[in-house]
């Protein structure tokens, strides 16, 4: 199947291609094992998620937001411990807006199964519409998603564009931390727990429980892109806390106006 232009026509056809797709990749023992490596580290990469039909078409709707809503970024923030965010991001309204297969995978039933049945439990949509989905990319020298946590549990990254690994842009991952945003302590945490590297390819997926995992993309060198989709779950606690935004809404921009 061919993906069709025009916004409605590509939502209806996606949601098919996703259950056909998951239905011969992520099962049986494949599916064990990623249950088993997400208990353990707390990240699970996987690997092909993108359906081949969707790849391009979900590529060229994400380098084309990019390229005219994209906004460099570079900041340090206490609340992590001053590591670096240096990237171009474009946040959730315009994507809404922009992207509707994007918008049609964060919202498919088949991708909300498929992530519960890897974490282990029901997965829901965020409540706060800011971190649905944003797009960031590295691509200039020394662009970084630097160490930190996230607020809700789970963070799901579709992988669009990858660098070769010896260009960096792999992700690392520290498990069974924590994230106090009054005393911050990155170092303490690298320290506490062993740190673990993913290489990944374009149409690969991961997903990581960002609440207790401290995470960061490796600075990317030379003249090489990273391009993400990062798209953000809650559990059934979630839904119950008062959660900010601090670092989404300077980053992202939050919901808008």
């Amino acid at each position: 199947m061919t993906v069709t232009t025009g916004t409605e026509s590509q939502r209806g056809q996606a949601e098919p291609l996703f259950e056909r797709h998951f239905a011969t990749r992520f099962t049986g023992d494949t599916l064990t094992a990623m249950q088993r490596q997400f208990r353990e580290e707390h990240i699970v990469p996987l690997r092909g998620f993108c359906p081949p039909e969707l790849l391009r078409p979900l590529q060229e709707e994400a380098f084309g937001i990019m390229d005219e809503h994209g906004v460099d970024r570079k900041f340090s923030f206490d609340i992590t411990d001053g590591t670096p965010r240096q990237m171009t991001t474009v946040g959730q309204p315009v994507i809404k807006e922009h992207g509707p297969l994007i918008d049609a995978t964060y919202f498919s039933p088949a991708v909300k199964e498929l992530l519960g049945q890897v974490v282990g439990e029901e997965v829901f949509t965020c409540p706060y519409a800011g971190e649905h989905y944003v797009i960031s990319r590295l691509g200039k020298n020394g662009d970084t998603h630097g160490w930190h946590w996230d607020d809700y549990t789970y963070g799901f990254i579709l992988v669009l564009q990858a660098p070769d690994y010896r260009d960096g842009g792999f992700v690392q991952a520290v498990p069974h931390t924590s994230w106090d945003k009054k005393n911050p302590d990155v170092h303490g945490a690298l320290l506490k727990s062993q740190v673990r590297s993913y290489a990944f390819e374009a149409g690969d997926a991961y997903v990581v429980k960002t609440d207790t995992t401290m995470h960061r993309v490796y600075p990317i060198r030379g003249e090489t892109t990273r391009t993400i989709v990062n798209m953000t779950w809650a559990n059934s606690a979630d839904l119950t806390k008062n959660i900010t935004h601090e670092t989404n809404d300077v980053l992202f921009g939050g919901v808008g106006e």
